[in-house]
């Protein structure tokens, strides 16, 4: 730089923007993480809705008439449920199983058990 004046030479410029390029790809690569994550959460969002959707259902059937059974929601969320009697047959203890895609080529199954009273 030549005595007196002011700004940057061009090996300045150069560093300065390849050192802002790797910075800018850095946060397009945290970015494609968090659209996965947060496609993922909605999912397992997705999911849990469709398994407690089931699990009113199943609570407004009569003892009489729950059975096991399976459905598919959605088209990916696999739900299957199994119905065992329980405490001398006054309470169905029903065990839900909801498969559905986590991230692209995983499966997750997510399993709630619940305790059904039997009221009818």
């Amino acid at each position: 730089m030549v005595s007196g004046e002011r700004g940057f030479t061009l090996v300045e410029m150069i560093v300065a923007v390849t050192i802002f390029t790797w910075a800018l790809l850095s946060l397009l690569g945290a970015n494609v993480l968090v659209v996965q994550l947060l496609a993922a959460g909605d999912r397992a969002t997705t999911a849990t809705f469709y398994a407690r959707e089931r699990l009113e259902t199943l609570r407004g059937t009569s003892c009489a008439t729950m059975a096991d059974g399976s459905e598919t929601r959605g088209g990916v969320y696999n739900l299957t449920w199994d119905v065992e009697p329980a405490h001398g047959g006054s309470v169905r203890q029903v065990e839900l199983l909801v498969t559905y895609p986590a991230r692209p080529n995983v499966m997750r199954t997510d399993t709630i058990e619940s305790a059904v009273l039997c009221t009818r």
